[in-house]
């Protein structure tokens, strides 16, 4: 889809948004912010409680294989609690706790337990989704993603930041302050939010037509039914979800958002943990550079250029990832900003994709579809990354 105007400034942006989605827009910041500090130095916080990188890659395996059972209830769970409750509910389990649990210990069991709980993100993600963007039409879509990954990725430039008081106070006692200090944001942020949210339309008529049914069995099969007769039919539709498993995996094993890109560069180049926030910071701000100059240019020409773009650029990254000589902060940098280019080019026209091909009461079943397909797959990933990381830690590029 194309924008009428790429250069429409932030503010523009934002009017155009209409409803939930500039609610949930509004207050993703609250989310962004702690979160990416957060998550950038966790892995790092493990390994300090005796967490080695074969258990790194057991727990992202158990995190997948949660995910499984999660995504396998979360359409069902969605449809007969209704998009605004089933936000509200899974995104304290997934986002507010899970922080406060690290906080009390970074040592294997207590992870463990976060990720299981992190995992809740799956239903949540798929009714968050939807109170986004179902009431919306395809152009606030397509600006409502836009946005929300921008706002994600801008956080990350404030990782420094926690570089800063790393190098000051050590890395533990600086990950611990952060993690307290998330769970706070993202408990007062989830309350306020769904104050704000209104149900969706389609949420309403689902919820209508159960009229306080029981759950049974056939509540869990039914979504996924109709999601399949619409994709069968809609082949359009089953590429996108096909094209999102991959990206989807990718994005958790090879990106930022890995348990393994901080450990990475300190056991492949032998950087300094205070010196790897900078990695963090550059890698965000070429994926806003990607998102706000590149995207809106390229969108102007074809969107599928975008996609082979995006691929050629990240996958020249990524093997600028696993030949950088060692203890050279500069060619870390520059290999991660390609890397975060590519990524960037490509993760908005994914996130706004599956929502302009989907449509109706088939859309929670498919993403969660989606989410089911990219969490089988990416436990196998994972705990190949497992067993290959501990040998070559460039292995996680090289998959």
């Amino acid at each position: 889809m194309r924008l009428k105007n790429p250069f429409y400034s932030v503010k523009n942006y934002i009017m155009k948004l209409k409803g939930n989605a500039r609610v949930c827009i509004a207050f993703h910041p609250l989310w962004g912010i702690p979160y990416s500090i957060y998550f950038f130095y966790l892995s790092l916080y493990m390994k300090a409680h005796g967490v080695t990188d074969s258990q790194l890659g057991f727990l992202m395996t158990a995190g997948f294989g949660a995910s499984i059972v999660f995504s396998v209830a979360a359409a069902p769970l969605v449809d007969n609690l209704g998009r605004k409750k089933s936000t509200f509910i899974f995104d304290l389990l997934s986002s507010a706790i899970p922080p406060f649990i690290y906080a009390v210990s970074g040592s294997f069991w207590f992870a463990f337990a976060a990720i299981i709980l992190n995992s809740a993100n799956k239903v949540m993600s798929v009714a968050y989704y939807l109170v986004m963007i179902e009431d919306a039409d395809d152009e606030q879509r397509m600006i409502a993603f836009n946005l929300f990954n921008i706002i994600t990725i801008a956080a990350g430039v404030f990782i420094p930041v926690a570089g800063i008081f790393v190098e000051r106070f050590g890395l533990v006692r600086t990950e611990r302050f952060f993690l307290i200090f998330s769970g706070i944001s993202m408990t007062l942020l989830i309350s306020v939010r769904n104050y704000f949210l209104k149900e969706t339309k389609a949420g309403i008529e689902i919820l209508e037509k159960r009229n306080g049914g029981n759950f049974s069995v056939k509540d869990i099969v039914k979504p996924y039914a109709n999601s399949y007769k619409y994709l069968v039919v809609h082949p359009h539709a089953l590429i996108t979800v096909i094209a999102n498993v991959i990206f989807y995996v990718y994005y958790m094993i090879g990106t930022n958002n890995s348990l393994y890109f901080a450990p990475y560069f300190i056991d492949g180049p032998s950087l300094d943990p205070a010196d790897i926030s900078l990695l963090g910071a550059f890698y965000s701000a070429g994926m806003l550079f990607a998102m706000i100059i590149i995207n809106p240019l390229m969108q102007r020409i074809n969107i599928f250029l975008n996609l082979i773009t995006g691929a050629v650029v990240n996958i020249t990254g990524l093997i600028l990832l696993v030949v950088i000589p060692g203890k050279n902060l500069t060619a870390a940098i520059a290999a991660a900003v390609m890397t975060s280019v590519g990524f960037g080019i490509l993760k908005s026209v994914m996130d706004a994709a599956l929502a302009i091909t989907t449509e109706g009461r088939a859309r929670a079943g498919i993403y969660s579809i989606s989410n089911l397909m990219s969490s089988i797959f990416g436990m196998l990933i994972a705990g190949l990354a497992g067993i290959l990381y501990p040998v070559n830690p460039g292995s996680v590029y090289i998959m």
